[in-house]
């Protein structure tokens, strides 16, 4: 459930009382620079079941909103004039974040190149003084890691639950080198203020972010452990060991409340047996077996000359769909490779495997990492494999990989403004907002 902010808190607690749904609300999702009404937190907390009772989730996107605002807030409007008349941006009134970085690198770039220098053209232009241009490289270079991150997040729509942890751990090592790389006290300054902001949203979201993590099987348990491991010395070994004992909480309520069958859904075996009954029961019954045996004998022959084509078929096409494979590999670079700490994970990966016990959730961790995939659909995986071998872990997998982590993604990710519900649809009754929910895409109003 989407919560936008605390002007909204009225509207809120009377829209959940309306849709009689306050003991089936497990996760909120809030902006990261506003609290929350412990009142209308209350209700919520006492009726439901599993604990914590309700997860307050942060969207992703607005904390790098404010990451990204803190920064360019240094840059003064004087300042970006000079530039757009320098480079040559056209308009100044770019709503999108991304494409500030974008411009800001450009003249970062011609900086380097001394373009401005060399060319006599730029002689005639205000040009940014040395602090001046020691904020838009510190922009340049910290925004910079951001964006690395948001592009893997937001760019090919919504992302699952599951990628977030290892995606923003990888943005806290970015920031924390360049941190430790500053050459100027503006940088170490600026550097240190974000990780600040980063590491509140990381420690409120860490519980849910690693429970989502482990229920990925190219990750499970190691990523979590890799991590907690590397950043022992910041007292966050312990992380481990509660991400754990949650998710074990959590299997074994879902166990309890479960009624579904542990075996297969339909075995090989079953149908055999299902088939040798009805065979016991017409024991009684005679048929021809000669011209059984005929017409056993024609399909036979059928079958073996349709088996034959059929094999060049899919000789044919297999050769075709593994070249079509490659190419879209080819054409779809790993951005992961750049990421040098899931480097470090996929190594520390082999290491020596964990002790679990007999249930689902113990078989689940046991079995070996899948071997990394970036195309990889989590949510496909817990419906096919994952949901015959673990119906019920499938369950607690199916709720966690579906919680909302950002509230808008795709270019909308990259928004400066804050987001705001129309005062029409705050006003809204119960009913008539429940209608506007299921019958369009009422985010978009």
């Amino acid at each position: 459930m989407r919560v936008c902010n605390k002007t909204v808190d009225y509207a809120f607690r009377k829209a959940v009382q309306g849709f009689d749904i306050e003991g089936k609300v497990s996760t909120l999702l809030l902006p990261n620079d506003e609290g929350f009404d412990e009142e209308t937190l209350g209700g919520l907390r006492r009726v439901s079941s599993i604990a914590p009772p309700v997860f307050l989730v942060y969207c992703c996107a607005d904390l790098f909103r404010l990451m990204v605002d803190d920064m360019f807030n240094e840059l003064s409007e004087s300042l970006l004039e000079d530039l757009r008349m320098l480079v040559g941006w056209g308009k100044c009134s770019f709503a999108n974040w991304n494409v500030w970085l974008a411009h800001l690198q450009q003249a970062v770039d011609m900086k380097l190149e001394d373009a401005f220098s060399k060319d006599e053209v730029y002689d005639e232009y205000d040009k940014p003084s040395d602090e001046e241009w020691v904020k838009i490289e510190t922009f340049s270079r910290l925004v910079g890691c951001i964006y690395k991150v948001a592009v893997e997040l937001f760019e090919g729509g919504y992302s699952t639950s599951n990628v977030y942890f290892y995606l923003l751990s990888e943005l806290k090592v970015m920031l924390e080198k360049e941190l430790e790389g500053a050459d100027s006290d503006y940088f170490r300054c600026k550097a240190k203020g974000m990780l600040k902001r980063f590491d509140m949203y990381w420690n409120q979201m860490f519980l849910v972010l690693g429970v989502a993590c482990v229920l990925d099987p190219r990750f499970k348990m190691k990523y979590v452990e890799f991590y907690c491991w590397k950043k022992i010395e910041n007292d966050e070994g312990s992380n481990a060991e509660t991400v754990l004992d949650y998710l074990c909480s959590l299997y074994a309520r879902y166990a309890a409340a479960s009624d579904v069958c542990q075996k297969p859904i339909c075995s090989v075996d079953t149908v055999d047996s299902k088939e040798e009954d009805e065979n016991d029961d017409g024991e009684g019954e005679d048929c021809d077996e000669e011209e059984e045996e005929e017409d056993y004998e024609d399909e036979e022959d059928y079958d073996e000359e349709q088996e034959e084509e059929g094999k060049k078929y899919d000789f044919d096409s297999s050769e075709e769909a593994e070249r079509e494979a490659r190419k879209n590999r080819e054409e779809k670079p790993d951005a992961c490779k750049d990421f040098a700490f899931f480097q470090e994970f996929l190594k520390f990966e082999g290491s020596s495997p964990r002790e679990f016990g007999e249930s689902e959730l113990d078989a689940y961790l046991k079995e070996p990492v899948m071997e990394w995939n970036k195309d990889f659909k989590v949510l496909e995986w817990w419906r096919e494999d994952g949901g015959h071998k673990y119906p019920i872990l499938s369950r607690v997998a199916r709720d966690i990989l579906s919680i909302p982590v950002s509230r808008v993604t795709s270019y909308d990710a990259y928004v400066t403004g804050k987001r705001e519900p129309p005062a029409f649809v705050v006003s809204l009754e119960a009913k008539v907002a429940n209608a506007m929910m299921c019958s369009k895409k009422w985010l978009r109003l």
